[in-house]
């Protein structure tokens, strides 16, 4: 049999096609994501959810037209934002992503929406959460007035795809909103309401992983899964004692657990078919990294010469090769989830060590510390059981001096990946369990390969 995953991301829609024979990845697609729309303000991010469903539904059609023993369709994508759909599932809204500001806009008192939201539910919520730009789109009056109910953007790619005429939200999905219940699995109905919110627009959480219906006869859709706990499953083999550190843009520090667990700025999420996500999320990340070369090209155009600073050229400079003390550099340049306005610094400074290649490996080093923080918050008795890590996301998989600091920070050897589609991975998963292919995720995660293996 074979699997099709899908991964809706912000920037690109990637599918494979997954042979469980054999754990080979048949075929891959990746297109950019060309649905991004200028808003009216510079907060604004929104995404038209027809060209995300035209690219998605090619992808899948392509896939079914090619292999004709396909026995299942998984779905993953971007989490936190929504669009809004009538009763019959036709969509009636742009999609406000994840990136979307319009929580943190002050209202007539000086408080956003978030602030408030926060205060009220006494956790945080960020701007970019579905509840906090719901509960801001309410209260201007941009909530369409046919609007049956909310979604994400995989939801309603899943639900259009399966034929159905409402959307059903996986738990992974549903507690990326805002106002979740862990324990029950459920939204928070009662404490929406005593916030003015219409519970009634969020939409039912499903039980298990059920399909929603079928893209053609004998294939089924799934209900859609969360990127980041997709993402951990096509990376990771040894699903209980390995940490998984995923660094792209953003950067991400997860760890299964069995339960829900208390360690400050870390998330517990829902995990598929039982247990949770211990998750760190740093806002930067490779970010970082990035912001180090155009600053390095921003002082050569100062300078009179215009020319790429190489990749390859940062990766190489290593520690053992410097004179002096080290740099100290907070990566923190985008702030965190708990403070937004945290900035970052550099330190220890001296006359030995202001210099460029100092400054790279005091990022590299920057970038490790900000998600090992996190997860060092973990008690300790938790942390002991962790014997493996493995990193995914580009800014990782291409630079191998920043792999080695964590392998040197943590006592452990890094492995990547062989296949570097872990989201779309993890959804052919996904389906694979649900469909019956494989009896259970540790079975199915025998098909995750590492390179070098």
């Amino acid at each position: 049999m074979k699997l099709v995953g899908l991964d809706i991301g912000t920037t690109t829609i990637c599918g494979l096609v997954l042979d469980t024979r054999t754990g080979e990845i048949v075929s891959v697609v990746t297109r950019p994501n060309t649905a991004q729309r200028g808003g009216q303000a510079p907060w604004e991010s929104i995404q038209d959810p027809a060209a995300i469903l035209e690219t998605a539904r090619g992808i899948v059609d392509g896939f079914l037209d090619a292999h004709r023993d396909v026995g299942a369709v998984g779905v993953a994508g971007q989490m936190h934002g929504i669009l809004y759909v009538d009763a019959s599932g036709r969509v009636l809204s742009p999609l406000y992503t994840w990136q979307d500001g319009r929580g943190d806009l002050p209202d007539a008192g000086g408080v956003s929406t978030a602030a408030r939201l926060s205060a009220a539910l006494g956790r945080r919520v960020s701007t970019g959460m579905g509840l906090v730009t719901h509960a801001w789109n309410a209260a201007h009056g941009l909530v369409p007035r046919e609007a049956a109910a909310l979604c994400t953007i995989m939801d309603y790619v899943a639900m259009t795809a399966a034929g159905a005429r409402s959307p059903v939200m996986d738990a992974t999905n549903a507690a990326s909103l805002g106002c979740f219940d862990l324990d029950a699995r459920d939204f928070r109905r009662g404490e929406m309401g005593r916030l003015g919110i219409d519970a009634g627009l969020f939409p039912a959480v499903a039980s298990g992983y059920p399909p929603l219906g079928e893209v053609r006869p004998g294939v089924p859709v799934f209900v859609a899964a969360g990127d980041n706990q997709a993402s951990f499953l096509g990376s990771v083999r040894e699903l209980r004692s390995t940490v998984l550190v995923n660094i792209g843009t953003g950067s991400q520090v997860s760890v299964r657990v069995d339960s829900e667990m208390e360690a400050p700025g870390m998330d517990t999420r829902p995990f598929p078919f039982g247990g949770y996500l211990a998750v760190g999320a740093g806002l930067c990340g490779g970010r970082a990294y990035a912001l180090l070369r155009e600053f390095f090209e921003r002082t050569l155009r100062l300078f009179g010469e215009q020319r790429p600073i190489s990749w390859e050229t940062m990766n190489a400079i290593r520690p053992r090769d410097l004179p002096g003390g080290a740099l100290g550099v907070d990566t923190r340049f985008s702030g965190t989830r708990e403070n937004p306005s945290t900035r970052g610094s550099i330190t220890s400074i001296g006359l030995d060590n202001f210099t460029p290649e100092h400054l790279v490996v005091g990022v590299r080093q920057g970038i490790a510390s900000e998600l090992l923080e996190f997860y060092r918050r973990l008690p300790e008795a938790r942390r002991s059981g962790f014997t493996s890590l493995v990193g995914s996301g580009n800014a990782i998989r291409l630079n191998p001096a920043l792999r080695e600091v964590f392998q040197e920070r943590l006592g452990m050897t890094l492995r990547m990946p062989a296949h570097r589609e872990e989201t779309s991975f993890g959804a052919a998963l996904l389906a694979g369990v649900a469909c019956g292919a494989f009896r259970d995720l540790g079975l199915a995660g025998e098909l995750v390969r590492y390179e070098g293996v």
